[in-house]
């Protein structure tokens, strides 16, 4: 097949973006075998590497999988069996790294629900998955406390951030920390309870191995059942990457775990992934920009994967601080859409510091075990599947027709990182994904184009599109990320965005939600000078009806921007 003329016009099956890929990158699925099977099998012949880096206190991967397998038991002795699910409610800690890792083991279902989610969310996933046990930390106590009443929620196991911290780093956190008062199981008693090895279950690759929630950015959170087959298969994705050298990770070198493990991102990329490449995990409970950006700079963090504002963070310390930051290998971030603007001036800004490795871009979703696309190079607008990844787009209202390429369509994905379905939500699941040919299909709700070169433009969310009607009073779709990428380059905008309103029966307005660049006295000018930006850069389908002057967004708890409150917040103020 010739790199510039597809054979059959169909992306799905001409797969041009392989011409960004050696041959021989790795395309195959990964081993058909647990989580923890598949950990030990990469790691086996490296057990005196460091697995986890906690605040300077190395845990090598000997260690790692000896606190496992004391962890296992101790489950095991607590009554946790096969099939049982388990819910957790944590950050990023040694102890909730072993836990996830042990519940495989054993053949058990790991829940992560988050520690920003309503009461009322997580009472409906612990009543839900009948959970009977749940760990969580001090933060969280109060939410789960409440969240437990009419569950079947039998314990409720604390556990210290400090456990695994450095003895005087220990003591430091504990006179700070406020423990909870009534008769909650401590971890130090929990992990007493060991007794014999626990052998590891006999679990089916495809069977569910942890239940990730969605961000909820546009409705109620849904369970994305991932399998023991979907995270492991995010190995080779980082491999497929790895050979081709958009990133370069090499065993021993420590890559950052910041991101929350109630994310499926936290889950694949900064803890599964880089675990089984034998990396060094540095792990950070803050999941703050700041928090973040004192680890990198502290601990020299050589593989940085995080969201924008740590990145940003990252650059204002280093600029502060005459910060040398040579020793960066790889930067990444994810769950937010593309923006070549801002990548370029934050890549160019960093090379001040002597980091001269682009920022990329990757792309994916909750269904998908986290991201599924990346940016190949810093020069590329757009992004590319990895390797063993397939994709294309399709009609909207029928997915059985493909589209060919530069034409506008839905983003359908196929891989073995996708989600087993939505927990007990069949609807829902069918709604999503389809087989075709015997292959499973993702319909992501973004619309999208491939070009000939196989690089993929995210246009759209199909959810946030909504009709409008022109001066000519005639009916178009608008597309408010479009309006949103127009008014980030205003300099005026440090951030925005934007949201259809109901008008009418079948027509909606606009309104642009704006942070400012700096703070000013007179809105009024700066909404009429916003205006008329808008009115030279973009069709009179996609001007604003609204500008609405916000200090910050509201956000899921997967860090995005929470468009069901900014839509909540304009039907409040009867915008």
């Amino acid at each position: 097949m010739s790199e510039n003329k597809p054979m059959t016009g169909y992306p799905s099956i001409d797969k041009p973006w392989l011409r960004f890929y050696k041959k021989g990158a790795p395309r195959t699925p990964s081993a058909n075998m647990n989580m923890y099977d598949f950990l030990y099998e990469n790691n086996k012949d490296n057990l005196d590497y460091t697995a986890i880096n906690y605040y300077g206190n190395k845990i090598s991967y000997r260690m790692l999988f000896k606190n496992i397998d004391n962890v296992a038991s101790s489950l095991n002795e607590y009554g946790v069996r096969k099939g049982d699910i388990v819910s957790l409610c944590a950050l990023n800690t040694p102890e909730f790294v072993y836990l996830l890792y042990a519940l495989n083991k054993i053949g058990a279902i790991c829940n992560w629900i988050g520690l920003t989610s309503p009461v009322e969310d997580l009472n409906m996933q612990l009543k839900s998955t009948n959970t009977k046990i749940i760990f969580t930390i001090s933060i969280a106590y109060e939410q789960i406390s409440k969240a437990a009443n009419g569950t079947k929620v039998e314990k409720i196991i604390y556990v210290p951030i400090e456990y695994s911290m450095p003895a005087l780093l220990q003591i430091a956190v504990r006179l700070k920390t406020e423990r909870p008062k009534s008769d909650v199981v401590q971890w130090q008693k929990f992990i007493k309870n060991t007794g014999t090895k626990v052998s590891t279950a006999d679990t089916n690759p495809e069977d569910m191995a942890v239940i990730e929630y969605t961000g909820g950015s546009t409705g109620i959170p849904k369970g994305v059942m991932l399998s023991n087959k979907s995270v492991n298969s995010y190995y080779t994705n980082f491999t497929g990457i790895n050979y081709n050298r958009i990133t370069n990770y090499q065993k021993g070198e420590k890559y950052l775990s910041g991101v929350p493990l109630f994310l499926a991102f936290g889950l694949t990329t900064c803890c599964h992934g880089p675990l089984c490449h034998s990396l060094e995990l540095v792990l950070s409970p803050d999941p703050t920009p700041k928090a973040g950006t004192k680890i990198i700079l502290k601990s020299k963090v050589n593989h940085v994967v995080s969201g924008r504002l740590m990145i940003e963070d990252l650059v204002e310390k280093a600029h502060k601080t005459h910060a040398d930051l040579s020793f960066v290998q790889s930067i990444m971030y994810g769950g937010e859409e593309t923006n070549k603007v801002w990548e370029n001036t934050v890549t160019e800004r960093l090379r001040k510091h002597n980091l001269h490795v682009p920022v990329l871009n990757g792309y994916g979703m909750t269904e998908t075990s986290a991201a599924i696309l990346v940016a190949p190079d810093n020069e590329t607008n757009g992004l590319i599947p990895f390797a063993n990844v397939n994709v294309k787009v399709v009609d909207p209202e029928d997915s059985s027709k493909e589209y060919g390429y530069n034409t506008e369509g839905e983003l359908c994905l196929s891989a073995d990182t996708i989600m087993n379905g939505y927990y007990k939500n069949e609807d829902e699941t069918n709604a999503v994904i389809f087989i075709e040919n015997g292959i499973r299909w993702l319909k992501t709700h973004d619309l999208a184009t491939i070009s000939p070169d196989g690089i993929i433009t995210i246009t759209g969310r199909i959810k946030r599109i909504y009709s409008r009607l022109t001066l000519d009073k005639i009916q178009i779709r608008v597309y408010p990320m479009r309006i949103e990428e127009t008014l980030i380059k205003c300099e005026l905008v440090h951030a925005c965005a934007v949201i259809g309103v109901k008008d009418a029966l079948l027509a909606y307005r606009s309104v642009a939600y704006i942070i400012l660049s700096e703070k000013v006295t007179d809105k009024e000018s700066i909404r009429k000078q916003l205006e008329a930006y808008c009115r030279k850069n973009l069709p009179d389908s996609h001007w604003p009806d609204e500008y609405v002057f916000l200090e910050e967004f509201p956000i899921t708890r997967a860090g995005k921007v929470n468009y069901r409150a900014l839509e909540e917040m304009a039907n409040e103020k009867g915008i």
